[in-house]
């Protein structure tokens, strides 16, 4: 088991900052399953700046990137992007999301998963 370092954001629990995004670069990843607060056309976004920039290194790191985004996530944009649509292999989402949501995800090349 590994555990990256950094400072613990006591609303999400996620290990963010300067140390968690130098460990993340250095790894080589198969696949990064990653969430988001809010997904658009311009791509996934996060209010917290820190944790932006793990999951950007994270998604950087990996062969596949596969988002996992429950309908409500559709149509939210939030403060700091993380990754364009492009960068997604993967979204997985419920039956909940409406079909013009789902366009730009396939118009990038995203592979659309509704379970």
């Amino acid at each position: 088991m590994l555990l990256v370092g950094g400072r613990v954001r006591p609303r999400t629990l996620a290990c963010v900052d300067d140390f968690a995004v130098r460990m993340v670069s250095e790894l080589r990843v198969d696949v990064a399953f990653l969430a988001t607060n809010g997904i658009t056309e311009r791509g996934c976004s996060t209010p917290d700046q820190s944790e932006a920039a793990v999951k950007r290194a994270m998604a950087q790191a990996a062969d596949r990137t596969v988002l996992l985004a429950d309908h409500s996530k559709f149509g939210q944009e939030h403060f700091v992007r993380f990754a364009e649509l492009a960068d997604l292999d993967v979204v997985v989402t419920d039956g909940g999301a409406h079909e013009d949501d789902l366009l730009p995800l396939k118009q990038a090349g995203t592979e659309v998963v509704v379970a």
